[in-house]
């Protein structure tokens, strides 16, 4: 039994022993081809191989550096690497050595590199492609993490399809294009390429350099760049924050800097100073909390200016004046202080300087201060700006009274005053400026009478706005003709009634209109409600009569003496007030037509009916 049990024991052993060794040469067999000992497993996806060897038909390789491309085991060719366990192509790698033995690579390159859709790594740089363009499918290997093109010959414009490449990490295009002096890479995302300085900074014949809305989130800590060619640099709408741009001082050729809309924060870059070509600067929308520093206005060949919305701060410098080239300025939306009247003063002294002399050099166009802490009087000066087209001193601590010379503007199409501390009469000089189309005055304290000598030739007028000026008195004859079409016209918290205005019959074209708080006690004529307005706002007068129908978008009626026939209401209507009036309203309850403002509360932005 002892025996038995013994012979039993050796039956199994041996039988685990067999198992063992025909599990080992199945791994072996499924692993190894018996009659070569290559591995299997080094097989590729077929059509990783096709699309391989379709780019191997394109390139010329005259020292046949792929002459291993020929089998199915692409995983084991030259340059190829692919993944441990999908076997899927994950890098090409064909950058050529001045040490091989081997020659470079030319030719062309095939889009059947498509198919390569899990490759992440791409070298083709040392190779010569004899000004081949870059391939515009590049920008559709959505997987790359690297790309380096460098010194491989490559010509033409770079692809915007690039910005598609939103898991590049590394790109390089250096020395692919020695003499290409124009480069637009607008809206390509290069978010993940922290190089991009130094790789456009092998571009040594550039003149034009626009990287717009990249997604660029920091620059190089380059002290030196060699863009000795470069007059254009456009960096706005990214994400820059620091103001640490040494390179700046090396670009004394450039003509024109953009860094807009980006959130650098300090000083403006001390290295502009050195730019003494420069034209065109703009630093608008930033976060530049400093005070803007005297050397800027000694770039005496500055044309345009613009450094809105920033957090500039501290006095409005008065050699301003010294920008003798300038036609474009725009500082507005800051918390600049001081007295505009010295600042500008001598600005247009040197306008005036200009125009004694007969030069031939450029004007002052545009002019916006707007949004600031300045304060003082109108600059009478400002009117020997001759050719000033906009000028916007709205929101800011003005005071005193408005110049006789303002009317020497006469090519003034916008003036904004808006929201200043203005008083007195507005001079009758105003109305001669024929070209102005845009006038905003509102919220100041001006009295006196606005007549129609202050617009009798104002024949461009589109836009007036002289709201909330509350002893000024809006006068003209009822049966006045205006010389203007306006689309445009906000009188609200003036003196305008008790008459409903006449000559309002003429004006075909206004499209939204202010009236409120206006005195008027009359009933409003027929014809005003045939019109096609947008907004209306006649609120809080003591107009009477009725409404026969309402079919303007937005409708402010509220607090007045209108009375029964309720209106009809125009499906067009999205925003309406009737309340305080002398409808028939019981408790919350509407009666008659006015009940289908029940059918219309969903779609209106707001409803208001009772009192």
């Amino acid at each position: 039994m002892c025996a038995s049990k013994s012979t039993s024991l050796m039956d199994l052993n041996m039988r685990g022993l067999v198992v063992s060794l025909l599990c080992f040469l199945f791994i072996v067999a499924t692993k190894f081809n018996c009659c070569t000992g290559h591995s299997l497993k080094a097989l590729c996806n077929e059509e990783e191989i096709e699309a391989l060897l379709s780019f191997k038909t394109g390139v010329h390789d005259p020292s046949n550096r792929l002459f291993s491309w020929v089998s199915e085991e692409c995983c084991n060719w030259e340059g190829v690497l692919c993944h441990n366990t999908t076997e899927h192509v994950l890098r090409l790698n064909l950058r050529w050595d001045v040490y091989q033995r081997a020659s470079s690579l030319g030719g062309n390159i095939s889009s059947s590199l498509l198919h390569l859709k899990h490759l992440r790594y791409m070298d083709l740089s040392c190779n010569d492609f004899g000004s081949l363009n870059i391939q515009n499918f590049f920008g559709f290997l959505s997987n790359l993490r690297y790309l380096n093109l460098s010194s491989a010959g490559f010509g033409g414009v770079i692809p915007h399809q690039l910005g598609n490449l939103s898991k590049l990490h590394y790109l390089d295009i250096g020395n692919c294009l020695p003499f290409l002096e124009y480069l637009d890479m607008t809206t390509v995302n290069l978010s993940k390429t922290s190089n991009w300085l130094q790789v456009m900074n092998k571009l040594h014949s550039l003149s034009v350099l626009r990287l717009s809305n990249c997604e660029l989130l920091a620059i190089d800590s380059l002290r030196h760049v060699n863009f000795s060619n470069l007059l254009i640099l456009d960096l706005s709408w990214n994400h820059l924050i620091s103001s640490s741009f040494d390179w700046f001082a090396d670009l004394s050729s450039l003509t024109t800097l953009n860094l807009a809309d980006n959130t650098i924060h300090g000083q403006i870059p001390y290295g502009l100073r050195n730019m003494s070509s420069l034209i065109f600067l703009d630093l608008s929308y930033n976060k530049f909390a400093s005070s803007l520093p005297d050397w800027l206005f000694h770039m005496t060949t500055l044309e345009h200016l613009y450094a809105i919305s920033n957090m500039f701060q501290g006095k409005l410098p008065n050699n301003i004046g010294n920008l003798s080239s300038i036609t474009y300025l725009d500082l507005s939306d800051n918390a600049l202080e001081g007295d505009i009247l010295r600042s500008l003063g001598n600005l247009c002294a040197f306008q005036l300087s200009k125009i004694s002399h007969r030069s031939q050099g450029k004007s002052l166009e545009f002019l916006n201060l707007g949004g600031n802490k300045l304060s003082g009087s109108f600059p009478d000066t400002l009117g020997e700006c001759k050719i000033l087209e906009y000028l916007n001193l709205g929101e800011n601590r003005l005071s005193g009274h408005l110049p006789n010379e303002l009317g020497q503007l006469n090519s003034l199409s916008s003036l904004y005053i808006h929201r200043n501390s203005f008083s007195g009469k507005i001079p009758i000089s105003l109305g001669r400026i024929s070209t102005l189309s845009r006038l905003n005055i509102r919220e100041n304290f001006f009295k006196g009478i606005l007549s129609e000598k202050h617009l009798a030739n104002l024949t461009s007028l589109k836009e007036l706005d002289a709201s909330s000026n509350l002893q000024l008195t809006v006068q003209a004859s009822s049966n006045w003709t205006p010389p203007f079409q306006l689309t445009g016209l906000d009188l609200g918290s003036c003196r305008l009634g008790p008459q409903f205005p006449a000559w309002l019959q003429t004006r075909k074209n206004l499209y939204d209109l202010n009236m409120s708080y206006a005195g008027i006690s009359d009933v409003i004529p027929a014809w005003f409600w045939t019109r096609t307005y947008q907004t209306i706002d006649l609120s809080h007068n003591q107009i009477i009569g009725s409404i026969p129908s309402l079919h303007f978008p937005r409708i402010h009626l509220g607090s007045n003496n209108f009375t029964d026939p309720q209106p009809q209401i125009s499906s067009d209507v999205v925003e309406l007030d009737l309340s305080d009036n002398l409808f028939h309203v019981s408790g919350n309850l509407l009666s008659g037509e006015l009940s289908q403002l029940l059918d219309v509360l969903e779609r209106t932005d707001g409803v208001k009916v009772g009192k």
